[in-house]
This record gives C-alpha cells, structure tokens and sequence, in this order.
C-alpha cells in the first residue's frame, strides 16, 4: 500500500477505461485466433510484438494488480491497476507518455525561441523497411538532422552577414512516427528545429539568430543531400522493401493492404502549399512554426508529434461486425474515418509495435 499525504477529498479521480475501450476488446477477441493463422503461413511475429499485443489486453485489468494509494490524512484509499506500458499500440499508456514527455519539454528542456517543423516522408518501400530496420533508421534520423542543421546555419549566416558559420549551433528533436489516420504503416520523421541558431561566438554570452527566407529551393536542397547520403548508406540496396522484413510482419503489411483506404489526390486547381516539397522520391514539409514564448502551443505541438496511432474511442465496431477508425478531423477528401475488418485491425496494429528507442536529440 502507498501512503498519500496530501487530501484532495473534494476531488474525483476517474482512471482512463482501457478494458472498455473499443480496441482493447477487439485485440482480446481476435489476438488468440489470428496469432495461430498467421503462424501458420508465415510464422511466429517478433516477441517485441507478441508482448505489445498480450500486455495491451492486460492494461488497466484489476485482476492481474493493482496499486492501492491510502491519504494518511483522511484515510480514503483508490486502488490504481498496472499498465502495460506499451510504445506501440495502447493509447492509455502512450497518451500518459505523450503528456509527461511534452510537459517534460516545455518546462525543463526547449527555450522560448522561435521552433519549426520539418517532416519528412518516405516511398512506401522504404518506409516499409525503416519500419523494422533500426539500424538504418536511426542512421537516416541522424542524416536528416545533419543535412537540416546544415541548412539552418547557412541561412543564419546569410541573414546575419556573418563571416564564419563555425560558432552556430541549432537544435533538433527528432520524433519517429509509424502510422497514418487508417493505422497504414507509414514511416515518417518529425523534427521539431529551432528557426534559427544559437550563436557562440561568445561562449559568456550566447544568443540566438533566428532566420529569413526560408524557401522550398533550401527544402529541395536539403532532399537532395539526405538522399545523396541514403545512397551512400545503402549502395547496394534495390529498395523493394522486403528483402530484410521478418516473414510474419510481411505477411501483416499484406493482411492490411485489401481494405486500405486509398489516399486521395489533391484537385488540379488547389494552390502549391508553401514549404512542402516533394524530390528524389521524398517529401518535406516545413510551413509550420511556433513562438517559442507561446509554451501552450509549443505543448501542443510537441503532443502532436509524440500522439498514439489512435485515441481510447476511436475504434468502434458497426452493427454489422465492421472496424471503424475515426479521425481527429476530415481528409481533404471529405473521410472522417477508415473502415476495415478485424482481421485488417489486427495486423495494422502488429504494425504500430516498435522496439525502442523512438525519440533521438541529434544536436
């Protein structure tokens, strides 16, 4: 038993439902049957899978333990059951990782100066790959962040007039994401950069520089040299995706493809949105920014990039035995939600699963 010493007895804590959440029941139900087909045609998935998926149905589950927390001042007790404390698939648990780690942030770690968001995605091949290849992904991360800090100090440079650009120093996170609003697997990477430098010059007294001119050349630019350094990673690569995929997790990306909603085309009259670009078989984003001083929405954006591939009510079965995954908000096209079958959910969420770690400070 622990002992609380404060008393919020006018207080009502109200635990998250995961047992009664839509997804959780849908992984108890089908898990069992589906391990056993897949197993057979391709078999068994990674144990970093397995255990995601069985600790998941466990999460929130009194019966397999609980906590109790007893006020030593007015002696009311709460019993708090064990969670499963998954990275890849609960969204109670990743929803409490993503609020502590964005809290974590903007109170202790990102200073109040301007930030910019870059993602950047991959083919669908390779970001199959990326997706169990840790290996090269964390060997991608870093050369994304090196090609981006490169790009953010020439600029300083250019709109400070300075001589040297040896004294500045800009500051990257870098978010792995695995998923699409339809559970797709979907490698991407979200940077969140300071929109400028720190400059050094005077180790006394560091300031900060912050940039002008940010434009799509300095995106393609930046493209072009992670792409150059890809190459040189991987010479000999093919790029089919699938040559150093585990069997059964293959088997899962395919399980999934049947009912995958396809991705609608903008129309021919939208307007080129500014900062995204697409080169060499990639696509960058960069338009959105935040002032650091605003630490609400600084919070707001570090949630997002750190949020679960869903939410504990999303998934909700139809009266006649389909999947629904709702969106935060409409498509461009007009969707609030991708349908599927159990036997599609269960391998999208084979596919959110990830050994750690997912979140790398390359400078």
């Amino acid at each position: 038993m622990l002992a609380v010493a404060g008393c919020h007895a006018r207080a009502q804590y109200v635990p998250r439902s995961t047992q009664d959440s839509g997804a959780l029941a849908l992984v108890r139900e089908h898990w069992p049957s589906f391990r056993v087909r897949l197993e057979e045609r391709a078999g068994s998935l990674p144990a970093f899978v397995r255990d995601e998926l069985e600790s998941f149905i466990t999460c929130g589950d009194f019966e397999h333990g609980f906590l109790v927390a007893q006020c030593q001042r007015c002696g009311d007790s709460l019993r708090v059951p064990f969670a499963c404390k998954s990275r890849g698939i609960c969204p109670s648990c990743m929803g409490r990782r993503m609020a502590e780690t964005a809290a974590l942030l903007v109170e202790h770690r990102l200073p109040a100066v301007p930030w910019r968001q870059w993602v950047l995605s991959f083919p669908g091949p390779l970001a199959v790959r990326l997706g169990y290849d840790r290996a090269l992904l964390g060997r991608v991360c870093q050369r994304f962040a090196s090609r981006v800090m490169q790009t953010l100090r020439r600029l300083t440079k250019r709109t400070h007039g300075l001589a040297s650009s040896a004294a500045l120093h800009p500051g990257v996170l870098i978010v792995v994401q695995r998923f699409r609003n339809d559970l797709g697997l979907f490698v991407h990477l979200h940077a969140l950069v300071n929109d400028g430098c720190f400059d050094a010059s005077d180790p006394n007294e560091p300031r900060f520089r912050p940039i002008a001119g940010l434009a799509d050349a300095h995106l393609v630019h930046t493209l072009q040299r992670v792409h150059a350094d890809f190459a040189a990673l991987e010479p000999d690569h093919d790029d089919d995706g699938d040559d150093e995929v585990d069997a059964a997790i293959a088997a899962c990306v395919q399980l999934a493809l049947p009912l995958r909603p396809a991705t609608p085309s903008p129309p021919e009259s939208a307007p080129a949105s500014p900062l995204l670009v697409t080169a060499v078989g990639m696509q960058l984003h960069a338009a959105v920014t935040v002032d650091g001083r605003d630490r609400s929405r600084l919070e707001r954006l570090c949630r997002y990039l750190l949020r679960p591939p869903f939410a504990l009510d999303t998934v909700q079965r139809t009266a006649d035995g389909q999947i629904r995954v709702h969106f935060k908000k409409p498509t461009r096209s007009g969707a609030s939600y991708a349908q599927m079958t159990p036997d599609t959910f269960l391998p999208s969420s084979t596919r959110s699963s990830a050994p750690p770690p997912l979140i790398a400070s390359p400078g």
